[in-house]
């Protein structure tokens, strides 16, 4: 198999557990098994919760798992301060445009 580009994908507003499972199903029709990394654009998400984190986490270990990789873009303050209480940031490739 050969990896290929990147899928971009842009979070809702709010990730929490509203829309967390619709927002799963639609990464999963969005990411392609020959991409090599999914590019998610965090600049308008105002809030995540748990549900929010729980389906980042198991996308960035699926990625990871067939050789690919997760990226955070430009994830707004608020997201960012979460990410760094919960130490993600040592988990997640954060890129700040």
């Amino acid at each position: 198999m050969t990896l290929t580009a990147s899928a971009q994908i842009t979070a809702p507003d709010e990730l929490c557990a509203a829309t967390a499972r619709l927002w799963r199903d639609r990464l999963e029709l969005e990411i392609k098994p020959e991409h090599e990394e999914a590019c998610v654009d965090l600049s308008n998400t105002r809030f995540i919760d748990s549900s929010g984190l729980g389906v980042l986490l198991t996308l960035n270990k699926n990625l990871r798992n067939r050789g690919a990789s997760l990226k955070l873009l430009n994830p707004t303050s608020a997201v960012c301060q979460l990410i760094e209480l919960t130490r993600l940031h040592r988990v997640f490739d954060i890129i700040h445009d």
